[in-house]
């Protein structure tokens, strides 16, 4: 694996996670003001023999799957770079414009590798994505509040994007119509309420996360998985949970 955004608030907490995995190598980090600085230094761990380079370009390695934890401006050209390697991909940068969603997933096609594009790893929030949509057939009345720290570029998240996306689809809806709140403030991680109202009650259905290792579980589980989505984009986790819970890919 190569991590791009390795010395960044996540991607950093995803790196070891994939360094400590048994039946992953972290082989390559990318770091623009880290560059050639070896990662192990950086981690006070002498077992990890990665020297941190500033573009894919510099990574001369035949294959890897890259895993992106940065910020759309810059992630873009670096993921068609991957693809035309015949690189899979498992990304969980947000923020994305149509048009680029759209050129990322013709171009996952056309070289037929792999694409996980996660708006939020973390099982809690995939649980809470089923929950909500099972409540919409009863509660239409809807609306989304979302907080992150200050350093989150996109607002709304592409979370709560996400959510909004599901909840119209199960209200025939244009997610347009689903109203989001997004709040950038100090001492936020990432946070999203979904809040339905009917006469005489209010059902909330609420996912905190204060620390990124709740992202881990979900980004290990797209590395392991991923090669058997070849040609297409994933963007529902779930599509790789249940995948890899499935007897003949646990045991392929």
């Amino acid at each position: 694996m190569v991590v791009a955004g390795v010395t960044g608030k996540t991607g950093s907490v995803v790196a070891r996670a994939i360094q400590a995995a048994p039946d992953m190598h972290l082989i390559g980090g990318l770091s623009q003001k880290h560059a050639g600085t070896s990662l192990g230094g950086l981690w006070g761990d002498s077992n990890v023999n990665v020297v941190l380079c500033a573009t894919l370009a510099e990574v001369a390695i035949p294959y890897a799957v890259l895993v992106d934890f940065t910020e759309a401006t810059s992630a873009a050209e670096r993921l068609y770079e991957a693809i035309e390697r015949g690189w899979d991909l498992v990304v969980g940068t947000t923020g994305f414009s149509s048009e680029v969603r759209q050129e990322l997933a013709q171009r996952v096609a056309d070289k037929g590798v792999g694409a996980a594009m996660i708006a939020n790893f973390s099982l809690g929030a995939w649980v809470a994505e089923r929950l909500a949509e099972e409540a919409a057939r009863f509660f239409p009345a809807v609306e989304i509040v979302e907080g992150h720290h200050l350093g989150k570029h996109d607002r709304p998240s592409g979370t709560a994007k996400a959510m909004a996306e599901r909840l119209a689809a199960t209200l025939s809806r244009a997610p347009g119509d689903i109203p989001v709140h997004s709040l950038r403030l100090p001492g936020l991680v990432a946070h999203q309420a979904v809040v339905f109202g009917s006469l005489g009650q209010v059902l909330t259905i609420r996912h905190d996360v204060h620390d990124r290792t709740a992202y881990v579980d979900g980004v290990l589980a797209a590395v392991r998985q991923i090669a058997h989505f070849r040609g297409r984009v994933v963007t529902n986790l779930g599509e790789i949970l249940e995948h890899g819970m499935r007897p003949s890919a646990q045991q392929s």
